[in-house]
């Protein structure tokens, strides 16, 4: 008698991503809690920058060493304890009374990410019965950052007004608490501990398809990340544009690049090849790029423009995520191949940023740093086709 085919475990699967949401609001909470922070702690502006990046040092220290760790240790074991620790991050940020305990809270709220995240995409994968549904998932594992993140934008200022900024700290708290119980409960464990740590790293360095992904990572997020964090700046400055409305711009901005995400997720399931989805996202986003710093443009156009680039721009992290069971030698190859992408997108999450706002300043404001923007477009496109000649040769894993 025939066994009857897996089903794909679409409980784990949707309990991965509630978890991913709550990381995902850990990582754009400190921006709009800014002001009552340095309000009420006194804090400088490179104090409060540190804070902020606290994260982007965290994944660009360890990524891939937190992936070896989750492949040597087990994913569902350490994606849990990364809950649990930004939980408690939360709940010792919330106490703070100053700069170096915050700054402490957060490093521990960078480690409980990195873990979570790192592993995430692993369990995501060991839930899906086909490659198709694989795909699915994978697609929408690459929106948790933008759906969380905007969550977190939005909820943050009806917390702060009620209860301050240790009232919105404690809240997202509870949520990765509860996100973990559901997580502890929904999500199977995977197999773990049958390579060794060292070889996965080498093995996983030797993919030129993992090498070529990581690079990619970095030249999206660069592009996305400065926008999104530029965005009230140059909204307040060309236009002198309210900070609420800036606020709600830039949620917006982020909100568009989930259906981005699942777009790409469900054009990889039908069968789109990789390496020319994402040249078609690159080649778009740059087009919107050059629209919307083009001053001769009017206002409304340039943020429809943005809008936009977010969403084409989407295509490429789910065509990221979804390609790393294609490149891996192993299910046990994930979580470390992933952890070399999250090191290199968390390194154009903080190389991007900066990049723009010297260039700018430089070389006569926003308008200057449209050829950064171009160049890391440009280099997308690049990746995206070396992905699709490398990916020709792989034909039984595609």
């Amino acid at each position: 008698m025939a066994r009857p085919p897996a089903l794909t475990d679409w409980r784990a699967v949707w309990a991965v991503f509630a978890a991913g949401l709550a990381a995902g609001a850990y990582m754009t909470k400190v921006a709009p809690a800014l002001p009552a922070m340095r309000a009420e702690l006194g804090l400088t502006l490179v104090e409060s920058g540190l804070i902020a990046t606290t994260f982007n040092i965290m994944g660009m220290a360890v990524g891939m060493l937190a992936g070896v760790v989750c492949d040597r240790f087990g994913h569902k074991r350490l994606a849990l304890a990364g809950l649990v620790v930004m939980a408690l991050g939360g709940l010792l940020g919330a106490t703070a009374g100053g700069f170096t305990l915050l700054l402490f809270s957060r490093f521990l709220e960078g480690i409980g990410f990195v873990l979570f995240a790192v592993c995430a995409p692993t369990l995501m994968s060991a839930s899906a019965a086909t490659a198709r549904d694989r795909a699915r998932a994978l697609g929408l594992w690459s929106a948790y950052m933008p759906s969380g993140g905007t969550l977190g934008l939005l909820a943050a200022p009806v917390f702060i007004g009620v209860s301050g900024w240790r009232g919105f700290w404690l809240a997202l708290a509870a949520a990765a608490a509860a996100a973990a119980l559901l997580f502890a409960h929904a999500v199977p464990p995977t197999r773990y501990g049958e390579v060794r740590s060292l070889r996965l790293v080498v093995e996983s360095l030797e993919s030129t398809g993992n090498l070529v992904m990581a690079a990619l990572f970095l030249c999206y997020v660069a592009q996305w990340s400065s926008v999104m964090l530029w965005l009230p700046t140059f909204l307040a400055d060309e236009y002198a544009v309210s900070a609420a409305a800036a606020a709600l711009a830039t949620a917006l901005m982020v909100l568009v690049n989930v259906p981005g995400n699942l777009l790409g997720g469900w054009l990889l399931s039908r069968g789109v090849p990789r390496g020319p989805l994402i040249i078609a996202g690159a080649l778009v986003a740059a087009a919107c790029e050059a629209g919307m710093l083009a001053a001769s443009l009017p206002g409304p156009l340039r943020f429809a423009l943005v809008l936009a680039f977010s969403v084409s721009a989407g295509v490429i992290p789910a065509s990221i995520f979804a390609g790393l069971p294609v490149h891996a030698r192993t299910p046990q190859h994930i979580a470390t191949a992933n952890g070399l992408v999250l090191q290199a997108s968390q390194a154009g999450q903080f190389v991007g940023p900066l990049a723009l706002a010297w260039i700018a300043s430089r070389y006569g404001g926003w308008n200057a740093a449209l050829w950064p923007m171009l160049g890391f477009a440009a280099l997308a496109a690049c990746c995206g086709a070396l992905l699709g000649r490398i990916e020709k040769r792989l034909p039984a894993r595609r």
